[in-house]
């Protein structure tokens, strides 16, 4: 009982202060996620043999498909999009690379070929990989900024991406892809919501890279937010898709649909033409298809570092803003939305708008709120060095805090056990007193007559009782 009311009071004592959390709105909940959404480019390549030559074709190509998807953990470059944003029917990639290819090599013939002609040349020629039967797969995603051609400086904007997972359209149209995360060019990373608790009419948000007929290959694309609502929850093939009443377009497929809290409750499946009727696959689908994997969803330290500037930037803390949009920086070089309010916090800056932020006033670090200071990482050290550094900087004042905690914890003990030790022994005391004074009234009685020159006493109450008399005179009792 006592350890129990000493960790009781020592819980109150280590309680942290909250007066300096901030609340993001939900249009800044939004503004987090955009670093995580990237543009994935999947291309096909095969080698025609034609047996009127007796040989293998050059190299050709079909795509490229384009999608959005989305990375769930930053540390392990893993990323979700939808299935069909990276698988294609071998039959649809054959017919189209046999197409261009005798487009290029029969121009005389090609508009002549009857349909027995077609069903000829698919039957007979050849379309086949560099090592593999079927056409070669590449997939490529671009963060922040993509153009929807064919991948160019891969080592740039382009990051190759390993398909390790898929369920096909026709069932559940998710696949997992992963990528190697490179140093300087951290990823940030998304949550995921759980769909079991989205209701209709529920409003949403739809983020993720659309185009059009109007958009060349060459058109370089951003992240578009629209919004929508929670229509109505339908079964396609036997598996649940939700339906939303929001705008989306081809480019949109494998994008995020985020909740009020910024979080992900389902991907841009399929849309139905001519209509403002889109469906999702939801958020648990995917976290199933996760955990089946081993993908753990985290964010990183480019998120925590580009949020807690953020809320800086909003409560007008600009220069502690810049030091914490430049740590995010360090680890992601072509985080734009870093650059850009980096930038929007100078000009604040230089204008004399900057609200100076007092060091005891600055709130323990929490999800989704503020913000503690940050020391900014010398230009010197690698991106790599001064992550180390923030985690064993962020290890040691947890070990100190522990610390604190228990030697507080003993000093308490050491005060309160010896009290409550002493007032039990006191209590213990006074008990054995009473009931030694509560046995010792019999025995002042006299138990036997004693005599004394003569005078004799009653045995019963102790009265004197003189000579010759039978009876006492207080209590009646005979006398012997």
């Amino acid at each position: 009982m006592v350890f129990i009311f000493c960790l009781s009071f020592s819980s109150v004592l280590f309680a942290q202060p909250s007066d300096s959390e901030f609340e993001f709105e939900p249009k800044d909940k939004v503004i987090l996620t955009q670093a995580s959404i990237c543009f994935v480019t999947t291309m096909y390549y095969g080698y025609i043999y034609d047996p009127n030559f007796e040989d293998w074709s050059q190299q050709y190509f079909y795509g490229p498909l384009g999608g959005t998807g989305f990375c769930v953990n930053p540390d392990s470059g893993h990323i979700v999009t939808a299935a069909h944003v990276v698988e294609d029917d071998y039959v649809n990639i054959k017919w189209a690379i046999l197409d261009a290819y005798i487009f290029d090599t029969y121009p005389d013939d090609y508009y002549n070929l009857t349909d027995a002609d077609w069903n000829w040349i698919y039957d007979n020629y050849k379309v086949e990989g560099e090592s593999t039967p079927e056409p070669d797969r590449e997939v490529w995603v671009q963060f922040n900024t993509a153009t929807g051609g064919l991948p160019e400086n891969p080592d740039n904007t382009y990051q190759r991406a390993e398909v390790i997972d898929s369920s096909p359209w026709e069932q559940r149209d998710i696949a997992i892809l992963k990528i190697q995360p490179t140093t300087g060019r951290a990823l940030s990373s998304i949550v995921m919501g759980d769909s079991s608790m989205v209701e209709i009419q529920d409003s949403l948000t739809i983020i993720g890279y659309p185009w059009n007929a109007d958009i060349s290959a060459e058109s370089i694309m951003t992240p578009t937010i629209t919004s929508g609502i929670i229509s109505a929850r339908k079964m396609v093939s036997g598996t649940e898709v939700l339906q939303i009443d929001g705008t989306a377009a081809p480019g949109n497929s494998g994008g995020p649909v985020l909740n009020d809290k910024g979080e992900v409750i389902g991907i841009l499946t399929m849309a139905i033409s001519g209509e403002n009727i889109n469906f999702l696959r939801p958020s648990n689908d995917v976290k199933e298809m996760l955990n089946r994997n081993g993908v753990e969803n985290k964010l990183g330290m480019v998120d925590e570092n580009f949020a807690n500037g953020l809320a800086m930037y909003r409560q007008k803390h600009y220069a502690e803003a810049i030091k914490l949009f430049d740590a995010a920086l360090n680890l992601s070089q072509g985080h734009l939305l870093a650059q850009e309010y980096k930038a929007n916090a100078q000009a604040a800056l230089d204008r004399g708008e900057d609200v100076p932020l007092e060091e005891e006033a600055a709130a323990p670090e929490t999800e989704g709120q503020a913000i503690v200071e940050m020391e900014e990482a010398p230009e010197e050290a690698s991106p790599v060095a001064a992550e180390e550094e923030e985690i064993v900087q962020e290890e040691a004042a947890q070990e100190e805090d522990d610390g604190f905690a228990l030697g507080l914890t003993l000093i308490i003990l050491a005060i309160l056990v010896p009290i409550i030790i002493i007032a039990v022994v006191v209590v213990i005391i006074v008990v054995v007193i009473k009931k030694r004074n509560a046995s010792a009234k019999p025995d002042t009685v006299t138990t036997k007559e004693e005599t004394k020159e003569g005078v004799k006493y009653c045995p019963s109450c102790g009265q004197e009782a003189k000579e010759g008399q039978k009876f006492c005179p207080n209590c009646g009792e005979k006398l012997e």
